[in-house]
């Protein structure tokens, strides 16, 4: 089934996209900005910054998506959708919808089967179902969304559901803890 991907007349840069334009100027002009940059419709920046507690998890489910389904995963890959670039914190995209992307594009016009959003204590539930609405929008199969106690909910276009179609049999449910994964909860770092 071919991705669903936004009409755009460049789709190299995305820069006639909502919040494209911003996004790309943001990107080229502060190329080492310690930051996750996203954008809303009216090309507003939105900033968000990296925290070890939103990166063990994030480096988990990639490593676990990875190991499931190979091909590409990615972590932080900027989507374009209907009201600016998006940057889910992990994506799982299959090899037919990769091959759609633009290899000069900044950010992708073609959405990812999967995107999981980790959430931080400034993320709120209103923002987590606003995102799942672009995915899924933009063609997403499914949206995963990491709570701050680790705990994983998966959704399609439907709502929730019980368990990944996308990873058969793992995570199991909605409530599996992504620091359970592995069998032992990461080791923290004292500073």
């Amino acid at each position: 089934m071919p991705a669903t991907a936004l009409p755009k007349t460049d789709a190299a840069t995305g820069a006639d996209a909502p919040g494209g334009a911003a996004w790309l100027k943001a990107i080229r002009d502060l190329p080492d900005v310690p930051y996750k940059v996203e954008t809303n419709a009216r090309g507003q920046l939105i900033l968000s910054p990296p925290k070890p507690e939103h990166s063990v998890p994030q480096f988990t489910v990639s490593r676990l998506v990875y190991e499931a389904l190979g091909e590409v995963v990615g972590s932080e890959f900027a989507v374009h959708t209907s009201e600016g670039v998006k940057v889910p914190d992990v994506i799982w995209i299959s090899e037919e919808r990769w091959a759609q992307v633009p290899e000069s594009a900044e950010a992708s016009p073609v959405m990812p089967e999967l995107c999981v959003e980790v959430m931080s204590a400034t993320n709120t539930e209103a923002e987590m179902d606003e995102k799942r609405r672009l995915y899924f929008e933009g063609g997403a199969k499914e949206v995963w969304i990491v709570s701050q106690s680790h705990a994983v909910r998966f959704f399609d276009p439907d709502g929730e559901i019980e368990q990944s179609a996308l990873v058969p049999g793992f995570p199991r449910t909605r409530s599996h803890r992504v620091r359970e994964a592995f069998g032992a909860a990461p080791r923290r770092l004292h500073r």
